[in-house]
């Protein structure tokens, strides 16, 4: 009997991966993991698109999903076929906007957890590497000058930050970009960028750091609510 729990798809924008919708969904992450572990190295470089059927997808579904994929060397979760995921079993609460304070520190209130993918990325990003994801992208480690990182959603790296980086590069004007250093060759959210000064005159904090936009325009500011591995609104 052939197993369909997970059946690959090579596609002129990547690999597609087709889920099952009737099987449990263990069985299928089950079986998609064992598929992926057969075809290592098969598919390097390829970026993916996973399509759950008629199956909506739970949040912690998704995530389990982007760890799974993006743990096999040389795939990249693009995102899912999917709009939404359906999240019956989690509370929800009303997403409250706030204008960011002139100090850049975030006023704590309840929130709304984003339905964007999510992407962890466990290693430092080298010169040369590139991560362009349709979600959020969290890196546990550096990322290098040389290396360059898109994400329609936040970006935050559990480390120094001294690459390319663009975050809401969808046209998200509330996308924010954090770091334990900051100190990008260039940073970009939705349509606005700055760059780091090339005298090296801005000194480090000392303290965790957050860029969101502000009239229109990149403001980097101390983060001192510590909610960077947030990536509620």
């Amino acid at each position: 009997m052939i197993n369909k729990e997970a059946v690959f798809k090579g596609t002129r924008d990547g690999l597609l991966i087709v889920l099952d919708d009737e099987c449990d969904f263990k069985q299928v992450l089950s079986n998609l993991k064992t598929k992926l572990q057969a075809a290592h190295g098969f598919f390097q470089g390829a970026q993916v698109i996973v399509d759950s059927g008629t199956r909506q997808l739970t949040t912690r579904q998704r995530k389990s999903l982007a760890r799974l994929i993006n743990g096999q060397a040389g795939l990249t979760l693009k995102g899912f076929a999917n709009d939404k995921p359906a999240d019956k079993d989690e509370k929800k609460t009303v997403a409250k906007k706030i204008k960011p304070e002139q100090n850049m520190q975030p006023t704590p209130c309840p929130g709304q957890a984003s339905e964007l993918p999510v992407m962890f990325i466990d290693r430092n990003l080298r010169c040369g590497q590139q991560v362009n994801f349709a979600g959020h992208v969290v890196i546990t480690g550096d990322v290098n000058p040389g290396a360059e990182i898109i994400a329609e959603g936040n970006i935050v790296v559990i480390g120094a930050l001294r690459g390319l980086v663009h975050a809401g590069a969808g046209g998200d004007q509330e996308a924010f970009v954090a770091a334990f250093r900051l100190e990008p060759s260039q940073l970009r959210i939705a349509g606005a960028f700055t760059r780091s000064p090339d005298d090296e005159s801005r000194q480090f904090s000392g303290q965790p750091e957050i860029a969101r936009l502000q009239d229109g325009q990149v403001v980097v500011g101390k983060n001192d609510t510590n909610q960077m591995l947030s990536l509620v609104r």
